[in-house]
């Protein structure tokens, strides 16, 4: 894994600190190796020694060495113009050769979503969901459509749940939910600040909460009674790319499948009616 990858999801458990430097190091790619240590410090309003930590961190001797490996990075990204997406699909290459390569890039994200899976917090999951009295689905831009999908897919096979991607109504509801409901929070980050306010005022009407974000540390996981992980490599230029909505995907099916396992009579039953209801129209 090279730096910026690693940048995007760090191997270790980054500190707030680090989360704060490796914001300041992508917005500055061009010139950040140039700068001396005392500068960074000044402009990321981070400690000296933070910074060489950080740099060790990332399987480096020293901030020196961590720069000149950044520079070179930096530098093959900018005199390939013709990597449009990523290190391995070129401009000119057919439709058939990027669609095998992105094809390969999603199984090789699900598969390693795969490994990092605790059974113990999706049957834990499941069990929330089944003894819920009501089940809300939260999220915001691209999250928010799996939360409107996860939805549709539980309502189905007849549990009572809404979901919402306005931020206002979230919160609004958040204020009013009681205990025994069920917030599902559906955010890539974990940082979205609309999810966490949500998500704060349903903790504080004792109102149980899993969140599904990438796997590394945030705000949303730490407040969280479950969280459910998937492991994506999204760069700045993939923002919104398919990889990470096909593991929030990946994880609510899952979820909802062991749902379905431990009710199976009853939700194949509800399934039926759903299905019967909708042919009648």
């Amino acid at each position: 894994m090279n730096i910026l990858e690693k940048l995007e999801t760090p191997d270790f458990k980054a500190t707030k600190s680090d989360k704060l430097l490796i914001d300041y190091i992508k917005n500055n790619l061009d010139n950040f190796s140039y700068k001396p240590i005392s500068q960074i410090a000044k402009e990321s309003n981070l400690g000296e020694s933070t910074i060489t930590r950080f740099a060790r961190k990332m399987g480096f001797s020293s901030l020196q060495d961590f720069k000149v490996t950044l520079t070179k990075e930096v530098s093959t990204i900018s005199n390939k113009k013709e990597n449009i997406i990523n290190n391995n699909i070129e401009n000119d290459e057919p439709v058939s050769e990027t669609a095998k390569k992105l094809l390969s890039s999603n199984i090789n994200i699900l598969s390693k979503t795969v490994d990092i899976i605790q059974n113990e917090d999706i049957c834990k999951c499941a069990d929330l969901i089944i003894n819920a009295r009501r089940i809300y689905f939260i999220g915001i831009g691209y999250s928010g459509i799996i939360a409107q999908d996860s939805n549709y897919k539980f309502m189905r096979i007849g549990l009572n749940c809404s979901s919402f991607d306005s931020s206002h109504t979230m919160i609004m509801m958040a204020s009013i939910m009681e205990k025994g409901d069920l917030v599902i929070a559906i955010s890539h980050s974990g940082e979205t600040k609309e999810i966490i306010k949500a998500v704060n005022m349903a903790k504080e009407n004792n109102v149980d909460v899993i969140s599904i974000t990438e796997n590394k540390e945030s705000n949303l996981k730490s407040i969280s009674d479950v969280n459910l992980g998937y492991i994506s490599q999204e760069t700045l230029l993939e923002t919104g790319s398919i990889s990470s909505k096909l593991a929030q995907f990946f994880i609510i099916d899952l979820v909802y499948t062991q749902v379905v396992k431990q009710k199976f009579k009853e939700s194949l039953e509800r399934k039926v009616k759903t299905t019967k209801a909708i042919k009648l129209l």
